[in-house]
């Protein structure tokens, strides 16, 4: 832990946001005093740009975007998508095909917008999706059939969600989908969802390409996480760092463990490993 280090990559949910889905006082102005001593702040985030435009506004003078858990890498100076990956038209037909036959809410991803159902939209709150409610009601585009209009996105979709009522429920979803060999990264997230992405894409992958861009090399790179959707970045960096909400995935692999996401966790990390000075 003695590496100065240049850069520092934060997940959002869990991470940044406390669990009103705000960014406490503190850990904003953690991020401001590291863009101001010359340090790149890299939101790493499975949310979609369109997610992220209204809290990318507080930070004006962030370079970079990890967005859609590495699909989506965003020049916030240009405004424009640095990389984009997307799932096979195939593989995903495939998983919404599956989707409909086991009443998933899916919710997807495409150039860096949301879209949904309009008839699942009031479902939310039953496939644990309550706390997400506000956002996705001002960014996401609602669909009257998404199994008919997504036909003719097919080819333009980075990332697919698969909302589920259950635990229970994700875990068959997730053996349906492993049993059938499917082409795409799937990860855990929130309580009842999987995130379907293409197989080479990654919160890692994201980085690796922002390390190449920056040149800023990995080793001097922190990661700060909570959830499974991080474990790939995380041991891909020089400094892993568990939020004290992690669940216990990431704190096994990670070097250090900070507070949890309501008790400026975030901002811990910023202070002690990146500007090395006490909070």
């Amino acid at each position: 832990m003695n590496r100065h280090y240049q850069a520092i990559a934060l997940d959002m949910d869990g991470t940044v946001l406390n669990s009103n889905k705000e960014i406490d006082p503190p850990t904003r102005q953690a991020i401001h005093e590291a863009l101001t001593a010359g340090k790149e702040v890299i939101f790493c985030t499975g949310r979609s740009y369109s997610e992220m435009e209204e809290i990318l506004e507080d930070f004006p003078d962030m370079h970079y975007l990890c967005g859609e858990s590495g699909a989506l890498i965003f020049d916030l100076v240009k405004k424009e998508p640095l990389a984009c990956r997307r799932l096979s038209p195939e593989t995903f037909s495939f998983l919404m095909d599956i989707s409909r036959q086991r009443n998933l809410i899916p919710f997807y991803f495409s150039e860096g917008r949301d879209y949904i159902d309009r008839k699942d939209f009031p479902r939310l709150a039953e496939y644990g999706m309550e706390v997400y409610i506000p956002m996705f009601s001002k960014v996401s585009n609602q669909l009257d059939d998404i199994y008919e209009k997504s036909r003719s996105r097919s080819h333009m979709i980075e990332k697919l969600l698969l909302f589920h009522n259950s635990a229970e429920s994700r875990e068959e979803t997730m053996k349906q989908l492993q049993n059938a060999g499917v082409k795409a990264a799937l990860v855990l997230a929130e309580e009842s969802n999987i995130e379907c992405s293409d197989p080479d894409v990654s919160k890692a992958t994201g980085l690796s390409l922002l390390s190449e861009k920056t040149g800023i090399p990995m080793d001097e790179i922190i990661m700060v996480g909570d959830a499974d959707n991080d474990l790939a970045a995380l041991q891909a960096v020089g400094l892993a760092v568990a939020m004290g909400n992690a669940n216990d995935h990431v704190k096994a692999i990670s070097h250090a463990i900070v507070a949890d996401n309501d008790h400026n966790g975030c901002a811990e990390a910023i202070y002690r490993f990146l500007l090395e000075k006490s909070l």
